[in-house]
């Protein structure tokens, strides 16, 4: 089924979930995790401590820009991966590239500004409930932020008001410059305690009564 332009414009509103204007990070909260790449620093705050099979994490983090030249994200909802081999689960920030129709909302930082966000990210890990002594379990938490280096060329995406638009023709055109332009930020990571769901309980036969 192909959903019409509109449509898809009024999903992906819902599903952002990248807003400025919040609170700075805490600097003396002990769950802040610091990552700094490409002269630009982020600065991030991690509420909870607990991973599961399907678990919402809300965060916020700051984002400092100490190059001479502005940069910019990308208004998305944050994406989750995990690697097993290093038990590490990272959240990425403003990752996706144009698609072949909607373009996302570019958030533009200016030289030497910082600017706050707040979000939330989903993490979604299938791990099995077999508990040997070779299993291993999500135990530790990363950002990913993604920037664009060069505002000069998105300048359109910049000065939206909404927070996507659908120009399948502009969306073609950037979508190799959005590769050729985007740099990354990693942070450390912080530690994670991996629960288990409870699981449900069976389905209960219900009693036959008896006939009088």
């Amino acid at each position: 089924m192909r959903i019409s332009p509109v449509l898809a414009v009024l999903l992906l509103l819902t599903l952002t979930g990248c807003a400025t204007n919040t609170q700075s990070v805490d600097m003396n909260e002990p769950r802040r995790i610091v990552g700094t790449e490409n002269d630009v620093r982020v600065d991030a705050q991690i509420f909870g401590e607990k991973l599961g099979t399907s678990t919402s994490i809300p965060l916020k983090y700051d984002v400092t820009n100490e190059r001479g030249e502005a940069i910019a994200i990308a208004d998305l909802i944050p994406e989750a991966t995990y690697d097993p081999d290093t038990q590490t689960v990272t959240v990425s920030i403003g990752a996706e590239v144009p698609g072949a129709e909607l373009l996302p909302r570019l958030i533009a930082i200016a030289p030497g500004e910082k600017k706050s966000f707040s979000t939330v990210a989903r993490v979604n890990i299938m791990v099995g409930r077999a508990v040997t002594p070779n299993s291993r379990f999500p135990n530790a938490l990363r950002l990913k932020i993604n920037f664009l280096s060069d505002t000069a060329q998105f300048r359109e995406l910049i000065a939206m008001t909404e927070r996507a638009m659908y120009n399948p023709k502009l969306a073609d055109q950037l979508f190799p410059t959005w590769l050729e332009k985007n740099e990354t930020v990693y942070t450390n990571t912080v530690p994670m305690r991996w629960m288990f769901e409870p699981e449900a309980d069976p389905p209960t036969a219900g009693r036959r009564r008896r006939r009088g």
